[in-house]
């Protein structure tokens, strides 16, 4: 436990303990609240309070409760993480500053700034380590719950023939009143009351976003509900049919999912063109890591390979046949032929799709192990049965995982441990509660 927060749970079991007289005062942390084993300090709610505040998802004491549901949800996150043993190296933490930096066409240094506006970049890396986790954590969790079958893609693939090149985005956003499948009566009815007191105070004029913050869950309610632009495709198919047919401005709900119970406003309807497929022909070599043979050693094999590959003392295809541990790509040289990214792991995705024609990517390590890649072509492919199905696949394989990391992280909240100790959102549970009767 971080040494501020020993002192904390110090001040709460001990008290303040006498001063010398001549001492100067000492001020202790206050805990805002307690997840499980972990404590939310005063200072951290306070911080995330002020740059909610400044992004203008949320204000007053919204955008405090906002904060307290983002601290509550990446502290179940990181706890995880703990248990998992995931813990990214040095290394790992600059290649993936990298790879951002890379997609963002900037600097690893710019990315620091954007993740942590004013703070040092010491405190700015801790800070994009921890996203870097949360979001290891979330995908090794969740993608096991996923599951698309090929039928679904074929059937979906040929809708989106149907539909042609142009299809409508809808900016959304949404306030979720956490029920769980299972709910008994009282639950559903204190769900129930809750939504009819939200549709009332939006009757009267108060703002989507700020009830948004003040009553969902999570993470989402720090960006006060809003969901940016969402393509039709990628809206739940429960939702559809609501959705299609409201203006902007427009609220509908309540919606029920296994989440809750769902409001969302229409902000705004567009409509453009369906990206083409892009897929990628690249060649790759794999190095798994054990006890004996860790992260260190098989960069360091994988960078000697790269320097006798780029050297011409060995062709991709050799190295790849003599070294790779991936079976089924290293009897053909590496190739994994053309592909689109969603097929293949995220990191690996991101690697592949930053390189140019015939580069080779430094080492990196996925969920599989170490890799070296070289990227062979690319070509873009619209009008194909084989670029529907890609693309089916990849919108029903988001779509399903945003779902299942919602209904993954409800879980967590609901088995944990959480006891709010900051006095304003006390004083705001207690008025929500006294409003919803």
């Amino acid at each position: 436990m971080p040494t501020r927060k020993i002192l904390a749970c110090a001040a709460l079991c001990c008290g303040l303990c006498a001063l010398a007289p001549q001492a100067a005062p000492v001020v202790l942390e206050t805990t805002a609240a307690v997840v499980n084993n972990d404590i939310i300090l005063t200072s951290e709610l306070d911080a995330l309070e002020a740059r909610i505040r400044a992004q203008g998802a949320a204000s007053g004491i919204a955008a405090r409760k906002a904060a307290l549901e983002s601290l509550i949800a990446r502290s179940l996150v990181m706890q995880q993480a703990r248990q998992s043993g995931i813990t990214p190296t040095d290394l790992q933490i600059d290649q993936a500053l990298s790879s951002a930096a890379q997609r963002n066409n900037t600097t690893p240094q710019h990315i620091l700034q954007q993740v942590a506006p004013g703070r040092p970049e010491a405190e700015a890396r801790e800070i994009f380590a921890q996203e870097l986790i949360a979001n290891e954590v979330r995908r090794s969790q969740v993608r096991r719950r996923v599951n698309v079958s090929e039928h679904e893609v074929i059937q979906y693939a040929k809708r989106l023939k149907q539909q042609g090149s142009v299809e409508p985005s809808y900016h959304l956003a949404q306030i979720i009143v956490p029920l769980s499948p299972r709910a008994g009566a009282a639950e559903t009815s204190a769900a129930n009351a809750k939504v009819s007191q939200i549709k009332r105070r939006l009757a009267e004029g108060a703002s989507f976003n700020e009830l948004a913050a003040l009553y969902t869950q999570g993470e989402l309610a720090s960006q006060g509900g809003d969901l940016g632009y969402v393509p039709e495709t990628r809206v739940p198919l429960p939702f559809v049919p609501a959705i299609i047919k409201a203006k902007p401005g427009q609220v509908v709900g309540p919606m029920r999912s296994p989440m809750g119970m769902h409001l969302i406003k229409v902000i705004d309807i567009t409509h453009s063109a369906v990206p083409p497929v892009t897929q990628y022909d690249a060649s790759h070599i794999l190095v798994k890591t054990s006890v004996v043979f860790n992260d260190e050693a098989a960069r360091a094999k994988l960078s000697d390979l790269r320097n006798k590959i780029i050297a011409g003392a060995l062709t991709f295809e050799e190295a790849a046949h003599q070294n790779s541990e991936d079976p089924g790509s290293a009897v053909q040289g590496g190739s994994l032929g053309f592909s689109s990214p969603d097929r293949y792991d995220p990191t690996f995705a991101r690697v592949m799709v930053s390189l140019g024609k015939g580069e080779i990517s430094e080492p990196f390590r996925s969920s599989f192990g170490w890799h070296i890649i070289r990227l062979n072509d690319t070509r873009v492919d619209q009008d194909s049965d084989a670029a529907y199905r890609d693309r089916a696949r990849s919108i029903l394989y988001e779509r399903n995982f945003e779902e299942q990391a919602r209904a993954w992280e409800q879980g967590l909240r609901a088995s944990a441990y959480i006891n709010i100790r900051d006095p304003q959102l006390l004083e705001l549970e207690a008025t929500q509660g006294a409003a919803a009767k």
